[in-house]
């Protein structure tokens, strides 16, 4: 069973391209929610320490950091949500081009076998059900 596991690790499969920034998103968002946070919180602060001018100065920051978001919304989030056609066809003809990629795909079939898939190896001993379970020997 160490041998099957071993063989797993070695036939994982590496992309050789990389995501296409599908993770700007996310980054962008936290960012955004992070600055925005930061932004209210010195309001805050500002407010307690009776800084009027400062507090004051610093409102107009939230709401223009928030269209600063939305913007960046409509200009780039329609170029992450999906792979142009353009990179797709690369990609399949570096595929079909890759003489790797046979051999990847045979072992493939091979790579991983589910335990529960495996038929079960009963014993032929038909005395086990009035066998001990450990016996003292």
């Amino acid at each position: 069973m160490p041998c099957l596991c071993i063989m797993q690790f070695m036939n994982v499969y590496v992309p050789r391209y990389e995501t296409a920034g599908k993770f700007w998103p996310t980054v962008h968002n936290s960012m955004i929610f992070s600055l925005v946070l930061m932004q209210i919180i010195a309001v805050g602060i500002f407010a307690l320490k009776k800084l009027s001018m400062a507090s004051t100065m610093t409102l107009p920051l939230p709401v223009l950091t928030l269209l600063f978001n939305e913007y960046c919304r409509k200009r780039f989030l329609p170029i992450f949500v999906g792979y142009s056609a353009e990179s797709l066809i690369k990609k399949d003809r570096e595929d079909l081009n890759d003489p790797t990629m046979a051999e990847f795909y045979n072992n493939l079939i091979n790579a991983y076998k589910d335990p529960a898939l495996v038929p079960v190896q009963y014993s032929s001993n038909t005395d086990s059900l009035s066998s001990p379970l450990i016996s003292s020997a």
